[in-house]
C-alpha cells in the first residue's frame, strides 16, 4: 500500500457513496415525493444535489471506518496470540450488534417490521458480500468481512438510527454499506503484488 493507491481508493470510495446515495435518494423520492435530504421545498433539482454532495459525505465517512477497522485489526493481531481467539470475538461482536439494532428498533418510532428486517436485510447483504470475498481470496475473510460489514457500517449509520425516522435511517445506510462493501473487495486487489515480469527467453 502506497499514498497513490490509498488516495485513488479515497477518491473512489466517495464518488461510489455520492453515486449510491443518488441512487438511492432517487429511488426514495419516487417512492415518496416528500422525501427530502433538507427542506428545499418544491425544488427537486436541489435536492438532487443535495443527495450527491450527501453521498460524498457518506464515502469519506465511510473511509475513515475503513482505517479505523484496519488499524483495529493490525493492534488486535499483535495482542491476540493465538488468531483465532480474535475471530471469534469478531464474530459475536457482529451477532451482538444485529441483536441490539432489533433492540434499538424495537417498539420504537420506527415502521414495527423495521426491528427484524433491518437486521435481517443487513446480516443477509453482508453474507452476500462475505462470500464474494472469501471467493476472491481465502476462507478466513469469511468472519472478518462479516464482522466489518456489520459492525462497523452500523457504527457509521448511528445518527440514522437516532433519528426514528426510517427515511434517514435507510438514506444512510444504503450508501454506507455500498462503500463499505466496495472497500473491503478492493483491499486484496489493491495489496496483491504485481507479478514479476517473465524471463525473457535466450535467443537460439
Amino acid at each position: 500500500m502506497n499514498l497513490r493507491k490509498w488516495m485513488t481508493l479515497f477518491g473512489t470510495t466517495i464518488l461510489t457513496g455520492g453515486a449510491a446515495s443518488l441512487i438511492t435518494g432517487i429511488v426514495m423520492l419516487l417512492c415518496d415525493s416528500s422525501f427530502r435530504v433538507v427542506k428545499t421545498g418544491d425544488d427537486w433539482l436541489f435536492n438532487v444535489l443535495m443527495m450527491a454532495l450527501a453521498g460524498l459525505t457518506f464515502g469519506a465517512f465511510a473511509h475513515m471506518g475503513f482505517f479505523a477497522y484496519l488499524m483495529l485489526n493490525y493492534i488486535a493481531r499483535s495482542i491476540f496470540k493465538r488468531p483465532y481467539l480474535w475471530v471469534a470475538l469478531q464474530g459475536f461482536v457482529a451477532v451482538f450488534v444485529l441483536i441490539e439494532i432489533a433492540y434499538w428498533t424495537y417498539d420504537s418510532d420506527f415502521p414495527a417490521v423495521t426491528f427484524w428486517a433491518v437486521p435481517a436485510a443487513l446480516a443477509a447483504a453482508s453474507a452476500a458480500v462475505s462470500w464474494w470475498k472469501v471467493k476472491e481470496t481465502t476462507a478466513g475473510a469469511w468472519v472478518p468481512t462479516l464482522f466489518y460489514m456489520i459492525a462497523v457500517t452500523t457504527i457509521e449509520a448511528m445518527p440514522g438510527f437516532q433519528s426514528g425516522k426510517i427515511s434517514s435511517l435507510v438514506f444512510s445506510l444504503v450508501p454506507l454499506f455500498v462503500c463499505n462493501g466496495y472497500q473491503i473487495l478492493r483491499l486484496h486487489r489493491i495489496l496483491e503484488k504485481p507479478k514479476s515480469a517473465p524471463v525473457a527467453a535466450s535467443a537460439n
